[in-house]
């Protein structure tokens, strides 16, 4: 429950700091559009979770049928959520001083890890592919210019 309550909070964080940005139209979405739909559907996400969870949980009223767990405690939801937030922050500070390539495949690296992926090849191959891409439609489809660093 702890790691639904820690992502709807980081949700809610980043589409109140998404309101100060401008927001657009649909047709034509500002800067502040994008973080907004992404910390709606965060909150959305977590909410369901957690309604999940509640629903899930062993009834006090009921001893005869065995009690099951909605999760197996001590199963690191809540440090991997913490894990995700501390590497986002820490993308964000990189960002300037890295620039966006760089930051992002870090990043990518850190969030498979904390997802579980162990093999290197695996985790680097899809670091690099996604932030590539992602620098390709963002900075030579779209002409929107991401921070440059020691790469790009």
């Amino acid at each position: 429950m702890g790691a639904a309550i820690s992502l709807f909070l980081f949700g809610a964080i980043t589409a109140a700091l998404s309101l100060q940005l401008p927001l657009g139209a649909p047709r034509m979405p500002g800067t502040g559009f994008f973080p907004l739909a992404l910390g709606l559907a965060l909150m959305a996400l977590a909410a369901g979770r957690g309604v999940q969870l509640y629903l899930a949980r062993p009834k006090a009223a009921a001893p005869e049928a065995p009690a099951t767990p909605a999760a197996p405690e001590g199963d690191g939801a809540t440090r991997r959520v913490a894990l995700f937030v501390a590497g986002m922050i820490a993308a964000v500070a990189l960002l300037q001083p890295l620039g966006y390539v760089l930051s992002s495949v870090l990043l990518m690296l850190v969030l498979l890890q904390i997802l579980g992926i162990r093999h290197w090849y695996a985790s680097a191959a899809i670091a690099l592919v996604s932030a590539a891409a992602c620098y390709v439609v963002f900075v030579r489809w779209l002409k929107i210019p991401l921070p440059s660093g020691w790469l790009f």
